[in-house]
């Protein structure tokens, strides 16, 4: 592997660092995620037989155009080709290689299915492995890094659920109706998931408890706020739909969002 290809799998590794990432990644994490769920909504309206238009897979297609954008606006390599090796080698240990296959895998089928060229329901199968992949690739990245304690492998299982709450979150409100009872057991899930990460944390080694300590000073009110608006929101689905749909998109978010800023930065050492 070359140097500038070693550089971008392996340099948020180096324990006790600077911060790395900064607001574009952050939201690069929120726009994978919906680019990954609604990409999942068109596998599973293809698979199903349901009707829909263009304008879906083409919403999906978009959102991924943007999501990459974001992602090279924020690369310090952005008019070097310094990524084109992830498609010319075979690397299953990094968790990059398997975002930029599902990513890429997912536009082309969603460009596909929104151009109506070829079998619907052959291309919702594969879209479905592509964005699944999209969705996973955010805790692939934290999960790997053993450096930072606040990423624990859990993160492998509440990244893509609540990266699924949030796509699906937004779909429903704006008028998917269908998706209210998935979205109320994507908010359980990963308002369990949440509790189950901080409980792993406090019952771990001294390293981990000192990382649960370290979020929550920084922000563990936060952090349980968002835990608590997931746990909520199934509460008022029925009644209240839009309020539900945002309580749920707001906890994902910011519950991401705060692993991802403080996790990078360990502050004392552990």
């Amino acid at each position: 592997m070359t140097g500038a290809a070693a550089s971008i799998t392996t340099f948020y590794g180096a324990p006790n660092s600077a911060a790395f990432w900064h607001w574009p990644t952050l939201l690069h994490f929120v726009l994978v995620a919906v680019a990954g769920g609604v990409a999942l909504l068109v596998a599973y309206r293809a698979l199903s037989g349901a009707r829909f238009t263009w304008r879906l897979p083409a919403l999906a297609l978009a959102l991924i155009v943007l999501d990459l954008g974001v992602l090279w606006g924020e690369s310090l390599a952005r008019w070097r080709l310094t990524h084109v090796y992830l498609f010319l080698s075979f690397q299953p240990a990094s968790a990059i290689w398997w975002g930029a296959w599902g990513l890429a895998g997912s536009a082309a089928l969603t460009a596909l299915l929104a151009l109506g060229w070829g079998p619907r329901r052959g291309w919702g199968a594969l879209l479905l492995v592509t964005s699944s992949l999209a969705l996973l690739y955010p805790g692939l990245v934290l999960a790997a890094n053993a450096a930072r304690p606040l990423w624990t492998p859990l993160l492998l299982v509440f990244m893509p659920v609540t990266g699924l709450l949030i796509a699906w979150g937004l779909a429903l409100l704006l008028g998917q109706r269908d998706l209210g009872v998935a979205v109320g057991a994507l908010a359980l899930a990963g308002a369990a998931l949440g509790g189950l990460y901080l409980a792993g944390l406090a019952a771990g080694p001294g390293g981990a408890r000192a990382a649960l300590e370290h979020l929550w000073h920084e922000a563990g009110v936060w952090f349980a706020l968002a835990l608590a608006a997931m746990l909520v929101s199934p509460a008022l689905l029925r009644r209240y739909p839009a309020v539900a749909a945002l309580l749920a998109v707001a906890g994902a978010v910011l519950a991401r969002s705060l692993l991802v800023e403080i996790g990078q930065v360990m502050g004392p050492p552990f």
